[in-house]
This record gives C-alpha cells, structure tokens and sequence, in this order.
C-alpha cells in the first residue's frame, strides 16, 4: 500500500538507530572514577550546579531537534519533582546553541521543563561524559552519586528511577552494574553486527539477510526491534522488503513493551497496514490505541492521528 514518508514518529524511530547503533569510540570513561566538572556550561533554566559530594546528579544529553528526547521531558520532570527532596538534582544538557534551547524551553513545547538546563556548544562537558564513555546517541543519562563519582549511565527511560532509588539509599552496586554493562555491550556489538549484515545483504543476497535479521529479532530490545522494524518500512526498496519480518519485529517490540508505548504501536500499525487491504482495520485498532497512549504529548499524538487518518481512509476504499 502506499505510504506517505516523512512522518513525526518515523524520524523518532530512525533516531533510535542512533542510540543503539552509535558504536562506541576508544572509551576511557569508567564507572566508579570522580564525575567531570560542570563548570563552563551556559546555564538556560535554573541555577548553575556544581557537583559536591553529598548530593545526587543526573547529568542527561540531550537536543531539540531529537523526538526520543522530547518524550523524556516529562519522565525527568516527574523524577525532579519525585526525589528533589532526597538531594536530586537534574541537568539537562545540549550541544546546541542558547538561542536555539531558549526558546524551546520557553515555550514547553514538549512539556514543561521543570528541571536545570544547559548548553554546552562546543561540548567541552559532553568530552568528560558522553565521548569519555563512548556514547553517541541521544538521549542518554549520568547518574554522579553521594560520593561524587559515577554510578551509572544509560536511556533516561530504561529503569534509571530504580536505579535512583538505590543510589539514594546507597543500596546501588556500581562495580556489579559495571560487569552487566560491559556483558550487555558485549551483546550490542553482536546484534549491531547482525543489523548492519541484514542492511547490507537484503538487496543481494536475500538469504543471508534473512538469516541475520531472525537472529537479530530473536534477542533485540523493543527500541531495537521498533527501529529494526521502521527502517525495513521505510528505508528498504519495495521488491526486496520484507513486510513479515517487519511486522513479526515490531509485534515482539510491541509484546517486549506490553502494548503501552505508542511509538512501538505506531510502527507495528504501519507494518501492518502495508500488508494490504485485509489488515486494514488492524492496524486502525493499533494505531487508535498508539493515539490514546500519547495523550499527553501534542506532538506526538498529531503525527499518530495523522497516520490513524490515513489508515481510517483506506479502510472504506
């Protein structure tokens, strides 16, 4: 069926290639070791912090233009408002230029911003940070204990309230979180390898690129899957994509996450409606739901209607 491109939750999914497939550079960053100084960043909302022991930071990189990013507003502003109390102070930081963030944190355009926020154009912070642990992709969270040292790094959204939790209490295990990591890593670089076979063969050798694409499905993570899945829609030529894979992708993105991230659902909805006529009304189920889910996000939410419109549209064809 025909698709219309250029769609808000497809630039999402697409950005999230960038977290997961952001192969690390030479890394020299590791947990446990003094957190960077804050110092020399432009201060846009907020007091300027400075990182003292007995206190508790996350430091999250960020940008504007990254939709994964805007949906974490409000996770971090519930979590400011959560443990303020408890010694928590959050910094948003971006490589982008004041007069850019300004605005946009003026006009809450993905809600309210109710934490501190930064710039750091010339990234002289993120090298003490991001670059120092490898990490490219966006958004992505430090968590500066107690003692002043890291404790902990990861997606804003994946488990870093529990984690919070335990550096709070001073329950949280860096060293053991440290072996996971470097096990899970171990992992990533598989499933990158894989990815990046199944891209690279599908339009030669399509055998191969299936067999690494079931591999790939069989131990993903569901923002794994979702951009697995979305770049196979929309980036895959027509006589070579592969809809069955797309779809069994995002339906296990959708199963991994229990139906309640609209983004998965989104992308599900579209890989369902590709298959034709008969799964029409499928994915305007889906994709009804994906709607309701992002109530609470206006930008969101008009691309999903935008795409539910389109699926309503075809359906009475």
């Amino acid at each position: 069926m025909r698709r219309t491109m250029g769609l808000c939750l497809g630039v999402g999914a697409l950005l999230l290639l960038a977290i997961f497939l952001s192969s690390a550079h030479a890394a020299s960053g590791k947990l446990g070791q003094p957190a960077a100084s804050l110092s020399g960043l432009e201060w846009i909302k907020g007091e300027p912090v400075e990182i003292k022991k007995g206190s508790i930071y996350v430091v999250e990189f960020w940008a504007t233009w990254c939709p994964p990013c805007r949906t974490s507003i409000p996770h971090l502003t519930e979590m400011q408002h959560k443990f303020k109390d408890q010694g928590v102070t959050i910094i948003g930081v971006s490589n982008e230029k004041a007069d850019i963030v300004k605005p946009f944190v003026k006009n809450e355009k993905a809600g309210p911003m109710d934490y501190t926020v930064a710039v750091d154009p010339e990234r002289k912070i993120s090298a003490g940070y991001m670059a120092a642990f490898g990490v490219r992709g966006i958004p992505h969270a430090f968590i500066v204990g107690k003692d002043g040292n890291l404790a902990w790094h990861g997606h804003p959204m994946d488990g870093m309230d529990e984690v919070l939790k335990a550096v709070i209490a001073g329950e949280f295990d860096s060293a053991a979180y440290a072996q996971k990591k470097e096990a899970e890593e171990k992992s990533q670089k598989r499933l990158e390898q894989l990815y990046k076979a199944y891209f690279t063969k599908v339009a030669d050798d399509g055998e191969a690129a299936k067999e690494a694409g079931q591999e790939f499905i069989k131990d993903a993570n569901a923002q794994m899957l979702n951009a697995f899945a979305w770049r196979i829609l929309t980036n895959v030529a027509e006589e070579v994509r592969d809809l069955d894979m797309a779809r069994t992708a995002a339906a296990k993105g959708v199963k991994l996450t229990e139906g309640k991230e609209p983004g998965v659902l989104d992308t599900y909805a579209l890989a369902t409606y590709e298959l034709g006529k008969k799964y029409v009304a499928e994915a305007v189920k889906v994709q009804k739901k994906a709607v309701e889910l992002a109530q609470n996000n206006a930008q969101m939410r008009e691309g999903l209607q935008k795409s539910l419109e389109r699926y309503e549209a075809a359906s009475v064809d």
